[in-house]
């Protein structure tokens, strides 16, 4: 198995409109590093890479995009059940 020393890390924020983070994730994948590089060659090095940047940036992208709507729906669902005040 090949050693792979050097971390990919991929952060997607969303921010409200004060600038405050109300989802943040990260993905940490391994990649290989320059000694890799060269033992395993160009190809194979350059495709653990594109996987690595690849399934990073589906994990942290559906999980972000799953806790939006879940927060959005929560809002909405709120909003629905307040009940109407009277004027």
């Amino acid at each position: 198995m090949t050693r792979m020393s050097q971390k990919l890390e991929i952060t997607v924020r969303i921010k409200n409109d004060n600038g405050e983070s109300i989802i943040q994730k990260t993905s940490e994948k391994e990649i290989p590093d320059i000694e890799e590089f060269d033992k395993q060659g160009f190809r194979t090095s350059f495709d653990q890479i594109e996987r690595a940047f690849i399934t990073g940036r589906k994990e942290v992208t559906d999980d972000a995009v799953s806790d939006y709507l879940e927060i959005i729906s929560k809002k909405k669902l709120s909003k629905n059940t307040e009940k109407p005040t009277k004027q």
